[in-house]
């Protein structure tokens, strides 16, 4: 089974859920709430690594997990179509 949680604010999703991910994709955080959510998920060996989630630049993430023996910093591209994230317009009927 695979399920892919995706938020802006990690620490809105309950501890006990966070705890039993086995991979973290994590873009830049600045918020203390939300870097000590993912710090108190993630193992021993990787806290240390994310005292660089302040500092990652415009599309880079850390991804930390059960299968990497090493924490990856990755940069991810830009698409090639851009997403249309206008507000939709609400007609009246």
């Amino acid at each position: 089974m695979f399920l892919c949680i995706a938020t802006q604010m990690p620490r809105d999703i309950p501890l006990g859920t966070l705890s039993q991910m086995g991979t973290f994709l994590v873009h830049r955080l600045i918020n203390e709430q939300d870097k000590k959510a993912v710090e108190s998920a993630a193992s021993a060996a990787n806290r240390n690594i994310l005292s660089f989630l302040p500092i990652l630049g415009e599309g880079e993430a850390l991804i930390v997990g059960v299968d990497f023996p090493m924490p990856l910093i990755v940069k991810i591209n830009t698409p090639t179509k851009k997403p249309d994230s206008r507000t939709p317009k609400l007609t009246k009927r």
